[in-house]
């Protein structure tokens, strides 16, 4: 009961799943034609697909591959700022903070200290008081509250609510770079393929 309630859904109609899901299949179809795909290296595929359901990692792989072309997509028609992708490090409801504030940290948290500050405004320019900024990034070694076991819940991580003007102020320590899972489907994929898994430090 508890899985089918969690479970996600859109109003998509039968005509589209069927354009859209036709597409797909036509797009493999046409990669297996045009690099000339071995039986071994379809096997390989399938075990690959298994694998990365058992690790749960579809939600990490299809977030760092493809989650930034459905924001371009969204972003189509729209004015303003292009949002950011959400990734597969957010956290619904991290704690409701002031438009000046620091982010929950441990106690002698290391990094450099950073402060991040800026104004939300409408299309006219005009400051949007009361706008929300969601925040949230990795240690100074590259690690995530709530998916790292030795760091606190809510660890760098909060929605700040931003002034009249729509101004906030946030005091935080400098991320670092870190690479995504490697020791997963997610990073079997990348290694075989000959990538990096490194992520630039970003908040």
């Amino acid at each position: 009961d508890k899985f089918l309630q969690e479970r996600v859904s859109a109003d998509t109609p039968p005509e589209r799943v069927s354009a859209i899901a036709k597409d797909v299949l036509e797009a493999l179809a046409g990669v297996i034609d045009k690099h000339g795909v071995t039986y071994p290296e379809y096997r390989v595929l399938k075990q690959w697909i298994i694998d990365i359901g058992q690790f749960g990692e579809w939600p990490l792989w299809l977030d760092v591959f493809l989650e930034h072309n459905v924001e371009e997509v969204a972003y189509r028609g729209q004015h303003g700022t292009k949002g950011s992708i959400e990734g597969p490090y957010y956290v619904a409801d991290a704690k409701t903070l002031p438009a000046k504030c620091e982010l929950p940290m441990r106690d002698n948290e290391v990094g450099s200290k950073l402060v991040f500050e800026g104004q939300v405004r409408d299309l006219d320019g005009k400051g949007l008081g009361g706008a929300t900024v969601e925040l949230w990034h990795a240690d100074d070694e590259g690690y995530y509250s709530h998916f790292a076991p030795h760091i606190p819940d809510g660890n760098l991580r909060g929605t700040i609510v931003a002034d009249d003007e729509g101004r906030f102020e946030i005091t935080t320590i400098q991320p670092a770079p870190y690479q995504i899972p490697t020791d997963g489907p997610t990073g079997w994929f990348i290694e075989k393929a000959g990538w990096h898994p490194w992520r630039p430090a970003h908040l």
